[in-house]
């Protein structure tokens, strides 16, 4: 398996964290079991926030990217949480790089150009390389439920395939897979 993975399930587990505490930068820690060090958990934490975090060892720590998912309170009792266990819920494997993309969005009062709401949305870009289509592409993209780990930085984000057209030759096409990253 690569360090680069997706993984996803049509109807995750859900999973009852109990009340969540921000313990660290990028540590959420929770009353319950998030499940097994490695798997990933998605917390929606309101209708507007919500986090994906790699549990650690001791399985109530989950650990996620500071920078993508932002804002997350020092205390909180979760809407609701679902599991990936990744022993069984591996959907792809063949990334070898990614990169994230950002994007800013500034509204102004008029023409003061003072901003008074700023919104950040990230795409994931998985390597440009050749795959198969019909077959694990084609089942990760229509998945319902998906999620991306970096199982060398230990962090993860819950992703959604954002649209593209595929022209095959024999099953295989050359090109990189963009993703929406969710942050709520």
């Amino acid at each position: 398996m690569s360090d680069y993975n997706f993984y996803g399930i049509n109807l995750p587990p859900a999973i009852n964290t109990g009340p969540c505490f921000l313990t660290g930068d990028d540590i959420v820690t929770s009353t319950n079991p998030l499940g097994n060090s490695g798997d990933v958990v998605y917390i929606k934490i309101s209708d507007t926030q919500g986090v994906v975090a790699v549990v650690q060892e001791g399985d109530t720590r989950g650990k996620f990217d500071k920078h993508i998912y932002s804002n997350v309170p020092n205390s909180f009792n979760p809407l609701l949480a679902y599991g990936f266990d990744v022993q069984n819920t591996l959907l792809h494997s063949y990334v070898s790089s990614y990169r994230i993309e950002n994007n800013a969005g500034l509204a102004f009062y008029s023409e003061s150009y003072r901003p008074y709401k700023s919104s950040f949305d990230y795409k994931l870009i998985a390597d440009n390389k050749t795959r198969f289509f019909n077959g694990d592409v084609k089942t990760l993209i229509s998945t319902t439920w998906t999620v991306f780990k970096d199982s060398c930085n230990d962090i993860a984000y819950l992703v959604s395939f954002s649209g593209d057209s595929f022209v095959t030759f024999n099953n295989k096409f050359k090109s990189s897979l963009d993703f929406n990253i969710a942050t709520r």
